[in-house]
């Protein structure tokens, strides 16, 4: 039985800071293939209450809730565009996803940046759209206090660090060493999917980026690739309804050459 499922569009409009839905696309789920999808479409952050406000960003506990309702479920597909977020609630998110023993195939539509890019490791299967984006760097925070508040503040962001890099290399090329992974985080990386692969064990496919990104934290960042931002919200409604169009017809021709190959195998 396939099951009928609405995916909403959001954004923050940045004047009054309330968010707007632009758009929507119904999609249809096969209950008997025992999948469901997960979007990673907006910013991480650490409360209930901000992804409450902000529909389109995720917390640890939204994770949790999706997760429970996975009775009988045994792969999950998740989408990644995410210009990163709060670090804790990334990794409690990384860590979430890790344990869920279903098999999960993640897909980079457009951007995995800063903690977003420790989230889609968490996937058994990462999938990265030619022109996307992904970047890592050393956490960051902001500190308010005296010299011994700081020092804290440093060994915090140290063991960060070294949990992300724990990560990270788990999922490496051969060859790639930690130094070098710090190297790469110290310089605030960003990466092509040709150059992710390079570092990292994904799988680049040939088809374009889907989605621009907007995100809090890109005020954040140094060096972030020029022109990135300047897509309009119809343009990125458009690029996902096209691509979520896209792979139901590679889904639904798959099976037909399944049946057709059946039919052929009978003589039929």
């Amino acid at each position: 039985m396939a099951l009928k499922k609405r995916f909403d569009f959001t954004k923050k409009n940045r004047r009054t800071g309330k968010t707007e839905k632009v758009g929507y696309v119904d999609f249809m789920e096969d209950e008997g293939q025992g999948r469901c999808s997960l979007y990673f479409y907006g910013d991480i952050v650490s409360a209930t209450w901000e992804s409450m406000w902000y529909e389109e960003d995720k917390c640890p506990q939204d994770i949790a809730d999706f997760l429970h309702q996975l009775d009988g479920y045994e792969d999950i597909d998740i989408y990644f565009n995410s210009g990163g977020g709060d670090v804790f609630a990334g990794l409690a998110i990384y860590n979430q996803l890790k344990r869920y023993n279903g098999h999960k195939v993640g897909y980079v539509d457009g951007m995995a940046a800063s903690i977003a890019s420790v989230i889609m490791f968490a996937c058994d299967e990462l999938h990265f759209a030619t022109g996307a984006q992904a970047m890592i760097h050393k956490p960051l925070c902001i500190t308010i206090g005296n010299a011994d508040d700081h020092k804290e503040s440093i060994k915090q962001l140290n063991l960060c660090e070294d949990s992300i890099l724990d990560i990270y290399e788990q999922h490496t090329r051969d060859g790639v060493t930690r130094d070098k992974l710090k190297a790469l985080m110290a310089a605030e990386t960003w990466f092509n999917g040709e150059k992710l692969a390079e570092y990292f064990d994904v799988e680049v496919e040939e088809r374009a980026a889907v989605a621009a990104c907007a995100s809090d934290f890109f005020d954040r960042y140094t060096n972030i690739p020029e022109g990135m931002g300047e897509t309009t919200t119809k343009d990125i409604v458009d690029a996902v309804i096209a691509e979520i169009e896209n792979r139901e017809n590679q889904r639904i021709e798959a099976e037909k050459q399944e049946i057709l190959a059946d039919l052929d195998f009978y003589g039929i």
